[in-house]
């Protein structure tokens, strides 16, 4: 029988690995971003092309809920982080190797199949590790890594692609999941069984609840333009003529850490504003007019007004999922699982489309043209959260 002793040091060593794993592979996700005009330099692409880099991500977040739960239930929870991480290791080789943008995105494509297999298997193995302790402090740790890696990855990886070349800094990511293996075999092996495959009705029930589809739409909105927004920096700072610097134009991604501030005062927040409603309609007033700090043609403008951007795109992200959750489970017509598996199909689907269709007007069009469509998507969904706390937050007295 284990010593208890030796069986925590265990628990902590797998929950550090899970939790660097997770880190590394949103840096691995955001850490083109602030290379994106040398790499457009290099392999000779197109400004309206080269958000594809991350739009792979998005769409294969989007459709992963399903797919990789299948998977999981089948090879087990270290079997799957360690094929995962292993590949994503590997891929570094064909990424360093790649000599068109075609070959980039390939590899980017693999790695963006990869990605969702480990985030999937790294979330079930902290709640398997943790199932006699604190879990949701464990999960939050989850959530907290991922904001660190993003911002980790788009700031030091913009410094190292300036000092190295981005061929090295995005294989340096890549290496670190080999360091982050070391440290995973006290990870549970447990089968999980086959997943739960849902009918199309299923989720049509889900989307029927009162105030749902508003809120599913409210938060695809959101990260529409915050995933528009980190691709199109680099091009801005570019186009103001401080396109040559990417450590420059990684610390433009600084303000993004006030996400880890909005998420850890939720509690706070919602005091201050008195119910979980204001505080939503708060944070996307904030977004809307936030976007106004990107057009004076100014460095410095963007990188005050992302501070502000990013508060209030956390502050609904904070508060959206909850309701959504507690919505749509009302009727216990909808298990969490297929409601959460809904609800990041369709929040990463806007990001698909943000990743790339801003980026595709701003190369056609101009900026403003791009700022403008962002803009509108922002007040349609502020339109919607007024309509949601008037008509269903309000009447059904949640707080």
């Amino acid at each position: 029988m284990n010593h208890p002793h030796t069986h925590r040091t265990a628990v902590f060593r797998s929950y550090i690995c899970l939790l660097l794993l997770t880190a590394c592979s949103y840096a691995l996700m955001y850490g083109p971003q602030p290379m994106f005009n040398i790499i457009c330099q290099d392999l000779a692409v197109d400004r309206g092309h080269i958000g594809l880099l991350v739009s792979v991500f998005m769409l294969s977040l989007s459709i992963s809920p399903l797919c990789v739960g299948l998977l999981l239930g089948r090879l087990g929870i270290r079997r799957a982080v360690y094929l995962s991480s292993g590949l994503l290791a590997l891929s570094g080789i064909l990424l360093f190797g790649s000599t068109s943008f075609g070959q980039l995105l390939s590899v980017r494509i693999l790695q963006s199949i990869l990605t969702p297999i480990l985030l999937t298997s790294a979330m079930a193995g902290i709640a398997e590790v943790f199932r006699h302790f604190d879990m949701n402090r464990a999960l939050a740790g989850f959530v907290t890594c991922s904001l660190l890696g993003a911002l980790a990855g788009r700031i030091l990886g913009g410094y190292a692609a300036e000092a190295f070349g981005w061929r090295y800094a995005l294989t340096g990511i890549c290496c670190f999941f080999i360091f982050c293996l070391l440290l995973a075999r006290g990870i549970p092996q447990k089968i999980g069984g086959s997943a739960k495959v849902h009918k199309l009705r299923d989720y049509l029930l889900v989307l029927r609840q009162k105030g749902v589809a508003m809120l599913l739409f409210v938060e695809a909105c959101g990260i529409f333009t915050f995933a528009a927004i980190g691709n199109l920096i680099p091009l801005r700072m570019q186009e103001l003529g401080q396109g040559q610097s990417e450590g420059l134009i990684g610390f433009m991604y600084l303000g993004y850490s006030i996400g880890l501030i909005a998420s850890l005062a939720f509690n706070p927040l919602k005091r201050l504003f008195g119910s979980r409603g204001r505080l939503l309609r708060a944070g996307a007033l904030l977004f809307a007019l936030s976007l106004s700090t990107l057009y004076p043609p100014s460095p410095w403008w963007v990188f005050g007004g992302l501070w502000l951007i990013a508060l209030g795109e956390f502050v609904v992200h904070s508060v959206a999922p909850g309701l959504i959750n507690e919505l749509a489970t009302k009727s216990q017509q909808c298990d969490r699982g297929m409601v959460n598996g809904l609800f990041l199909s369709c929040y990463y689907l806007g990001g698909v489309l943000g990743s790339w269709l801003p980026g595709y007007l701003y190369a056609r069009l101009g900026w403003l043209c791009c700022l403008a469509s962002m803009v509108a998507v922002q007040i349609a969904s502020l339109f919607c959260v007024i309509v949601f706390v008037k008509t269903v937050f309000m009447p059904q007295g949640m707080r």
